[in-house]
């Protein structure tokens, strides 16, 4: 049992920072702005499905080159991207910084 804790320590240790305990791909953007996801290489293209569980703060939508995030509001949330042939799905934590240079709405 002892090694068996000793290398899920030592992969620990060995994985990327970029993945999130809760398998989410980290993806910042500020409010108001767009990204496309494709052309980041975040995703696969083409994709058929998405979702964000608050579309208050982001929402992913079919741009002509491809699936677009937009930032709305400042928060995070997670976005579900599936492919069209129904082959993965990954997800994002989205997170919506203030624009540079913008301030808090009041």
């Amino acid at each position: 049992m002892r090694s068996a804790g000793l290398l899920a320590g030592a992969l620990c240790a060995l994985a990327p920072a970029a993945i999130r305990a809760d398998g989410a791909t980290p993806v910042s953007i500020d409010a108001g702005a767009t990204r496309n996801l494709c052309a980041d290489g975040i995703v696969a293209c083409p994709v058929s499905t998405f979702l964000c569980d608050d579309p208050k703060i982001a929402v992913v939508e079919n741009g002509p080159a491809g699936a677009v995030l937009k930032g709305i509001a400042p928060g995070t949330t997670h976005c579900a991207i599936g492919a069209s042939a129904g082959t993965f799905r990954r997800v994002l934590r989205v997170t919506v910084r203030f624009a540079e240079g913008g301030a808090p709405a009041r």
